[in-house]
């Protein structure tokens, strides 16, 4: 099964050096749009992050991204632990957004990268690695030096397993 995580998140971004290099963070909220079984399903929850991106041009960037996700289990699993989850996210993504001119203030922009995604079971040790993609867009506002985005991202991987109680589960619930 594949899971799409999607983070909306406000970030606020100031640039360094020469506007070529800018440093973020981003708070908002983790949502999952699928149910890992007939009785189990995701809640809503949070996410928090940072990135750096490096302008190549005035279209075109780099960014580093590390986010942290959390969202809990609903419905009756037989997933034993707190049924909860994290979701460490650390990706490559090329931004490519409309020109900046003189005197824009709205720049909206698209990205698209690849990663790794952890997923720790907070009920239990065990976690496991996926390789993860990543799409986006979002619209960033300049407000002098720092400016805010609001983007909308989602992580797309596969969510295979759950690692509890050291036994081997499937996200289903049932023993693999």
């Amino acid at each position: 099964m594949t899971t799409r995580f999607v983070l909306l998140s406000m970030l606020f971004a100031v640039p360094l050096s020469a506007q070529r290099l800018t440093l973020g963070a981003n708070v908002g909220g983790s949502s999952a749009n699928a149910d890992l079984g007939t009785s189990t399903g995701w809640k809503s929850g949070w996410s928090a992050g940072a990135n750096l991106t490096y302008r190549m041009s005035s279209r075109f960037g780099l960014r580093a991204d590390a986010n942290l996700a959390q969202n809990d289990l609903a419905g009756a699993p037989s997933i034993p632990g707190e049924r909860r989850f994290n979701k460490a996210a650390y990706m490559a993504d090329g931004v490519l957004q409309r020109e900046e001119l003189p005197g824009t203030k709205l720049l909206p922009y698209v990205l698209a990268g690849v990663g790794a995604v952890q997923v720790h079971d907070k009920g239990s040790d065990s976690s496991f690695t996926r390789f993860a993609g990543n799409v986006g867009v979002g619209v960033g506002y300049k407000l002098g030096r720092i400016g805010l985005r609001a983007e909308g991202r989602s992580l797309l991987y596969k969510f295979d397993r759950s690692v509890t109680a050291g036994r081997r589960m499937t996200c289903c619930g049932r023993p693999g």
